[in-house]
């Protein structure tokens, strides 16, 4: 896929939609496509880190190992939903769970060390995109809350 393809792709999706121009064409120049069939493996838990996707169309499972039950889902993402944040987290260095396309997907993946010297660069862009993640990071920490109180909370009487 070509600059101009993915130029208009990320347009239209609501995270990009407040970047300036300048901005915006940085985002591009680090963005490639990825596809997955279903059931594909995208990365595993542990890996080292190197892209943040973007979920054009399908959905992917996020999943963790678990001793004597094997990997469970945590969550699924889908579309307009970003997954691999963890790439762009400097002191991170290692995937936090696995990704499996549970569909036929596509998804835009982004340089994770591109972005974060564009980000550090520029910190504008840096605010904005830090400022994007940091929300999908809580939502991610309440819905890990919500599971485990549904999974180790006890009713008092």
């Amino acid at each position: 896929m070509e600059s101009q393809e993915l130029d208009e792709l990320l347009q239209i999706k609501p995270w990009f939609q407040a970047l300036d121009p300048a901005h915006f064409q940085k985002l591009i120049d680090i963005a490639t496509v990825a596809s997955w069939s279903e059931g594909q493996i995208v990365f595993d838990e542990g890996d080292q880190v190197d892209l943040l996707y973007l979920v054009m169309e399908g959905r992917v499972a996020l999943e963790m190992y678990i001793p004597d039950r094997g990997r469970r889902t945590i969550l699924t993402v889908g579309p307009d939903e970003v997954f691999g944040w963890s790439a762009v987290v400097p002191t991170s260095g290692i995937r936090m769970a696995s990704a499996r396309a549970v569909t036929q997907t596509s998804a835009i993946a982004f340089d994770s060390q591109a972005l974060r010297e564009a980000c550090e660069k520029d910190h504008d862009l840096g605010y904005f995109v830090y400022r994007r993640l940091t929300n999908i990071i809580a939502g991610r920490l309440s819905a890990t809350r919500l599971q485990l109180i549904d999974m180790y909370g006890k009713e008092r009487n």
